[in-house]
Order: structure tokens, then C-alpha cells, then sequence
């Protein structure tokens, strides 16, 4: 069959009338030219072409060395930097479906955040009857967004006070549902278990007074029925070592593991300021955490983003921040890895949260863009089929004009999005 080769470079008809709706498939797809740079290209390799069939990445080979197959769309891309898709790791897209998380208001934010290069989110608590239909859209193609993983949460009784989760359940009691749950010793755990894989959840969220004993009968019902175990690095009655043992996969917001050592906040952090130095010195030494995380390959979800926004508007709360970036760059240069969350309500995107990992926790520009893609992926126990550029893998990339190597915001110069196998451009 003869080879179709429609080159960018000519600004081929028919490709530009169908990114004129958004979306096109083209099936058999070579990306070629392109420099790529991921967790296994770690120093950018250029010239290179990616075969894509449908939505699996068929192929990973120096431009020339293989004939590229008959019946294939040929995207010449040369000048060009390919990446894997980006993983926003905390996201919260039904807290309120009534109110500010009403439909138009979301797919508005998922269509900006997939053409931003975002093709993945994990939601981190929400009415999973909302998140349910979200996440099936968005398998299928019906709604411009990321792919959705969502979490169903649970936590001791005296959370669901918490009127956050009046909303989230609405129509219902909260506490009673099976993505919102508050459990006692006294709980079926495979029960509760199943009925939270039940919703379409992924994974389960601990959050809020929750024993350590409690937190090891979750971790283990959950790992038989093959549900990931996501959580708040501190329970009040839990610490972040508790969690790390019991086995969950990921610890969220950094400034939480102070409580490993400290119990109390002293009242002098949030009523005075303080110099740089005060901070340095009052950070407590969590090396043996550290370690105990890199031990059990537990991912620190940072959340720096949204720390540094609370300090921006009140002050008494600016010591999570200070005392969370410090945490944050002692568990980087400790070996944990890290990946990236926002919990920010959408209102800035996961490329802020890795330009602070750079500058407030130190990680390099390269250990950043692999925190978003494959750091991510591992949380989402998904890395088999994303988080790199890789044959086997699933088609979700974005195509950037610029080398964020050489800086961070040159992530927002995107060309092209592809999310399983289909291409988006604004």
C-alpha cells in the first residue's frame, strides 16, 4: 500500500481542518525529528522518530535507522522537544459538584489543563459519582480533559463534621457512602473495601484521626483486592512513619512530616516573622524518615503550591510553607522520590508545582519533569503503560517548541498534546 506522508512543515490541509475541532486520530502515526527527553533520556536525544499505532507507541528509534511503515502519518518536528505527558498527582475536581465544582466550570479547567500538556490527574477526594462519569468521558474521548484516577476516602469518625464533605455527598450522609467513609475498628474492612473499588475509585485516600493500627488493616485489605493506598503524611494519631510502614504508596503535603517529631506547632511560629535562618534551624531532622521512605518506595506528594499560596494570604499559616520546602528539599537530597501535586483547586496547573520543587526544594530541572511524568505514574501504579517514552507504552506525550531543560516555563510552550493516541492542539 502506497505511504501517505503528510509533513507539517507544508501545513498539510486536511491535519489543520481537523485540529480546527480540537482533536484528530490518525491512527498509524511517526513523529519524527524530535529530541526527546524523559526519565530514560535523561540527557535530551535528538533526531529521533516515535511510531505510534492508534494509542501504543509502537516504536523508539534514531531518525533513518528503521524504515518508518507504509500507510503512516509522517509529523516532521525537527527543532522540536517530546515528552511524556504530565501527572498532576493532586487534584480536587468534585468537592462541591453543585456549587464551584458545577460541570462547565470543570471542563472548562480540564480542557486548559490537557491542552497545557497535563494528561493525567489524580483526584484526591470528591463526590465519586461526579468523578465516576468524568473519568469515563474522558477513557473515552466524549470530553476534552486528562484522563481521571480519583480516590475514595477514608477517615475516623469525627472528619465528617467537615462540611466539605456534606457537599461532596450530597443527597446522602456523609461518612455512610462508600467513597466517604468513616471507620472504626469495628469496620468490615473487605466490605468497605470492595464497595470503595465499587465506585470506579483507584485507590483509597486515609485521611483524619485514624489509629496506626487501623492504617496497616486498610493498607492490607486494600492490597488484596489490588487497590492502591494513598494518604495525608499525618493522621493525629497516625504519624508519617506509621503510614510508611503500614505500606501506602504515597504521602501527601510536605510540611505534615514535621509531626513525625513534633507534636505541637509552637504559637511563636505563626504569630512573629522570622528570618531565613530561624527556619533553617528549626527544621527537625527526619533523616530516619527519609530513609524509611526511600526503604519502602514511598512518593512524597510536596504540594508546595498550595502552601506557598496559603502563606500568601495568611500569614499565620506561613511556617507550613517554610518548614514544608525545607522537608521537601532534605527528602529530595535523601533519595525519596517526589512527584507532583498542586491541591489547588484548579487555579494554577502542575507546571507551577515543579518550577517550586526547582527553586524552594531543590531538584534539577530534569529529577522535576521526571516527578511529573514517571514519579506520578508510579503512584497511580500505572507506570507499565505510561511515565515515558517508551515502546509498549500508551500515546500520551506533548510536543514542546522550547527545552525546558534550559527553563522551566518553556513547559508552557506546547505544540501538540497527545492523549492516548490522539492528537490536541489549541
Amino acid at each position: 500500500m502506497k505511504k501517505i506522508c503528510l509533513y507539517f512543515l507544508l501545513v498539510p490541509i486536511f491535519v489543520l481542518s481537523q485540529f480546527a475541532s480540537a482533536q484528530v486520530s490518525l491512527g498509524k502515526l511517526a513523529l519524527t525529528g524530535v529530541t526527546i527527553i524523559d526519565a530514560n533520556h535523561q540527557t535530551p536525544i535528538a533526531a529521533q522518530t516515535v511510531l505510534i499505532k492508534d494509542n501504543i507507541i509502537l516504536d523508539v528509534f534514531a531518525d533513518g535507522s528503521k524504515p518508518i511503515p507504509d500507510s503512516c502519518v509522517v509529523l516532521i518536528l525537527k527543532g522540536k522537544f517530546l515528552l511524556p505527558g504530565l501527572i498532576d498527582t493532586h487534584v480536587h475536581l468534585a468537592t462541591d459538584p453543585s456549587g464551584t465544582d458545577n460541570r462547565d466550570h470543570t471542563l472548562t479547567v480540564l480542557r486548559q489543563m490537557l491542552y497545557s500538556g497535563i494528561t493525567t490527574v489524580r483526584d484526591m477526594a470528591g463526590d465519586a459519582r461526579t468523578l465516576a462519569g468524568l473519568s469515563r468521558d474522558a477513557k473515552t474521548g466524549d470530553i476534552i480533559s486528562p484522563d481521571i484516577y480519583y480516590s475514595a476516602l477514608m477517615a475516623g469518625p469525627a472528619f465528617f463534621v467537615d462540611p466539605r464533605t456534606g457537599t461532596s455527598t450530597k443527597g446522602a450522609v456523609p461518612g455512610k457512602m462508600p467513597f466517604m467513609l468513616a471507620v472504626t475498628d469495628s469496620t468490615n474492612m473487605p466490605l468497605a473495601v470492595a464497595a470503595a473499588k465499587g465506585t470506579g475509585a483507584t485507590g483509597i485516600k486515609l485521611y483524619a484521626n485514624l489509629a496506626p493500627n487501623l492504617v496497616s488493616k486498610i493498607v492490607n485489605e486494600a492490597s488484596k483486592q489490588g487497590m492502591s493506598v494513598w494518604g495525608h503524611a499525618w493522621l493525629q494519631e497516625a504519624n508519617p512513619s506509621d503510614l510508611v510502614r503500614a505500606g501506602v504508596s504515597s504521602i501527601s503535603h510536605a510540611p505534615l512530616m514535621i509531626h513525625e517529631t513534633v507534636r505541637n506547632i509552637p504559637d511563636t511560629w505563626k504569630n512573629r516573622r522570622h528570618t531565613e535562618q530561624f527556619w533553617n534551624d528549626s527544621v527537625p531532622d527526619l533523616r530516619k524518615l527519609y530513609s524509611l521512605m526511600k526503604q519502602h518506595g514511598t512518593i512524597l506528594d510536596a504540594t508546595l503550591l498550595t502552601y506557598k499560596k496559603w502563606a500568601e494570604t495568611d500569614t499565620a499559616m506561613r511556617y507550613d510553607y517554610e518548614i514544608g520546602r525545607r522537608l521537601a528539599a532534605g527528602a529530595y537530597k535523601a533519595g525519596v522520590k517526589i512527584c507532583t501535586g498542586t491541591d489547588d483547586d484548579q487555579e494554577a496547573f502542575v507546571q507551577e508545582e515543579l518550577k517550586l520543587l526547582i527553586s524552594d526544594a531543590g531538584l534539577t530541572h530534569i529529577d522535576a519533569i521526571i516527578a511529573a511524568t514517571l514519579n506520578g505514574a508510579e503512584v497511580l501504579n500505572i507506570a507499565d503503560t505510561h511515565g515515558t517514552i517508551s515502546a509498549g507504552k500508551m500515546a500520551d506525550m506533548v510536543v514542546l517548541d522550547k527545552n525546558p531543560l534550559e527553563n522551566m516555563d518553556d513547559l508552557k510552550s506546547v505544540y501538540l498534546v497527545v492523549k492516548n493516541g490522539v492528537m490536541y492542539r489549541k
